[in-house]
């Protein structure tokens, strides 16, 4: 063989061998990018696990705390208002008339059922 055809082959040879070492650096470098994906998704879960949900636990248990307190404290103001008015129902009556009155003159005598004028134009 001339030299130009030794040199060629020899260049074949060459790119041959560094499209399978590329190839094969690249399956490496895949594998080792799932195994660090894999190693995250391991750590994600774990810190989930540890933080999170007893995070989670505690902020539903303090919402529970919350919710019996508030329900306690409406039914002991209902009862004391169920009470008062067994107790003193004239004095309930006026109370609730003085509200009325006094919510009516706030809202300055308007309603919001309009006049047969009104629909009219």
């Amino acid at each position: 063989m001339s030299q130009p055809a030794n040199d060629m082959r020899n260049l074949q040879d060459d790119a041959s061998r560094l499209g399978r070492d590329a190839a094969a650096s690249g399956q490496r470098l895949a594998e080792d990018a799932r195994a660090e994906l894999a190693r995250l998704r391991a750590q994600v879960e774990r810190l989930m696990e540890d933080r999170v949900t007893p995070a989670l636990g505690s902020a539903a248990d303090t919402v529970e705390d919350y919710t019996r307190r508030a329900r306690a404290t409406i039914e002991e103001n209902a009862y004391a208002l169920s009470d008062t008015v067994r107790q003193r129902p004239l004095l309930t009556v006026a109370l609730v008339a003085v509200g009325g009155y006094l919510l009516g003159r706030l809202m300055g005598g308007h309603t919001y059922v309009h006049s047969n004028e009104k629909r009219h134009h």
